[in-house]
């Protein structure tokens, strides 16, 4: 595992960058819908699972299962984070994009603490189903990369 956590260090630091682009978009008091546009952890998630794998595959020598194990430990670390920083907005009580009501449950009423983490825990869920399909997909589409680079 280990070995896993070290090769997806890269993605796992743009998590963090990107929370922090979030949270600095939310300062500039854009719309929810701009500011998940503007920010790069709604179309970079994709990326990160779609290159992982098969580069995983071709030059870490990764088996389906350590693919698909590289997958969901991409997507815990940003789930995670997604949900650490829920928490926190409503812990200390601010509105941000991780606590808006839409994004949540598809309303405009005010969604409560416990619901809002119910909804995050079910999101992890999954999220962690979709990257096991898609890492093994990704892990097939592996064969593809040529064994050395020119």
């Amino acid at each position: 595992m280990r070995e896993k956590l070290y090769f997806i260090r890269l993605p796992s630091y743009s998590w963090c960058c990107f929370l922090l682009d979030v949270w600095h978009l939310e300062q500039q008091a854009l719309p929810m819908k701009l500011g998940i546009a503007c920010s790069p952890w709604s179309f970079c998630k994709p990326i990160w699972r779609s290159y992982g794998e098969p580069i995983g595959r071709r030059y870490r020598g990764y088996r389906v299962g350590e693919s698909i194990q590289t997958a969901v430990t991409i997507v815990l670390v940003s789930q995670i984070l997604i949900w650490t920083a829920t928490a926190a907005s409503y812990l200390v009580g601010i509105n941000t994009f991780f606590n808006y009501p839409v994004a949540i449950t598809g309303s405009t009423q005010p969604v409560s603490f416990g619901i809002a983490m119910a909804a995050r825990a079910g999101g992890l869920v999954a999220n962690c189903i979709a990257a096991a399909i898609l890492g093994a997909l990704g892990w097939s589409l592996g064969g593809l990369i040529p064994a050395e680079l020119k």
